[in-house]
């Protein structure tokens, strides 16, 4: 079968690979997998686990072509979302409820192959099922979903809270949709790309601001009258993002890191101490965040088509990676291997 497999940083081709031999996996055909910024970083050749040769990919739909002896809750023609981490279930992390920090776990790239193959093999305890109507297209988005929905859980935002997103990616305007989703009252998304910021404003986010032609941290006191925001989520990996957002943030507010950054950060953190600010990171999802996004997407709760602009062939996987770090304007793209 195909796959795009990262044979060295920066140098992706489509090769011949062989299928995967499920034994009390599913077998699926993928339909759907999005190009995420982890992808971006493992292209680079940045990312702390996910090495070459490694075939990229983990976010991700498709069609359940055969299922092991004994399964009954999925059937081949089922089509399906894939949860892309497999937590041991038997460690303490596991049992304390946290799988997603499972010291076992193992993830497309690092212990189980990508997903940008023309099939793919998972247990049945990672699948979730598409409600009729729902695209592939919109499956494979649960999981930045559940990115978005994790992170916002983990900040605590509550009903009538302000919330300020540093960076209006993919992940970005997710979690700005999903703070309002979640009573967010005000909330303000900067990014230094047009692209994003008319994006963000067709869905309706309060303010968005330029932060090389704005003074993001004067606006957000105009916004939030002086006080700050409630909750700071940062959603990019530029090293000044950390350092605005304990400006942003309000005394005892909530500052939320996202993303993975290139390297070591020097950050002055003194207005953690004088503005008693809790400082929060946020990796992945659990299974129950997932279940959650599934339900946000299979019943358009958040419409997720808008984010999706491009679908394309895994054939052109190389050329979009270089187009992506190259700043080519999009917000998710996403490649059909069967295409």
């Amino acid at each position: 079968m195909r796959a795009a497999m990262l044979q060295q940083p920066r140098q992706v081709s489509v090769v011949e690979v062989d299928p995967p031999a499920p034994q009390q996996e599913l077998l699926l055909r993928m339909r759907a997998v999005g190009l995420c910024g982890s992808d971006l970083h493992t292209w680079r050749g940045h990312h702390p686990f996910r090495k070459p040769p490694v075939v990229l990919g983990h976010e991700g739909a498709g069609e359940v072509v055969s299922v092991p002896p004994g399964e009954t809750r999925f059937a081949v023609g089922d089509r399906v979302a894939v949860l892309p981490a497999l937590s041991c279930w038997d460690c303490t992390r596991c049992e304390a409820g946290h799988p997603h920090l499972c010291a076992h776990k193992r993830v497309p790239g690092g212990g189980w192959p990508g997903m940008l193959s023309e099939y793919f093999a998972a247990p049945a305890r990672v699948l979730v099922p598409l409600a009729d109507g729902i695209g592939f297209d919109e499956g494979a988005m649960i999981e930045p979903v559940a990115v978005a929905w994790h992170s916002t859980g983990s900040g605590g935002i509550t009903a009538g809270e302000s919330v300020a997103v540093l960076g209006g990616g993919a992940i970005g305007s997710l979690v700005a949709a999903v703070s309002r989703l979640r009573g967010a009252g005000t909330v303000l998304v900067s990014d230094i790309k047009q692209h994003n910021r008319d994006f963000l404003k067709t869905q309706g986010v309060d303010h968005v601001i330029d932060p090389l032609t704005a003074d993001l941290v004067a606006v957000g006191a105009e916004v939030t009258g002086g006080d700050g925001f409630d909750v700071v989520m940062v959603a990019s990996g530029h090293p000044s993002c950390v350092e605005e957002a304990l400006a942003l943030c309000r005394p005892r507010g909530r500052v939320v890191l996202l993303p993975m950054f290139a390297g070591p950060l020097t950050v002055d953190l003194n207005p953690v101490v004088l503005k008693e600010v809790t400082i929060q990171g946020s990796t992945i999802y659990t299974p129950a965040d997932f279940g959650a996004a599934a339900k946000l997407v299979n019943e358009r709760v958040l419409d997720v088509r808008p984010y999706i602009s491009d679908v394309v062939g895994l054939d052109r996987v190389p050329e979009v990676l270089v187009a992506i770090d190259g700043g080519a304007d999009h917000l998710k793209t996403q490649i059909d291997p069967t295409r």
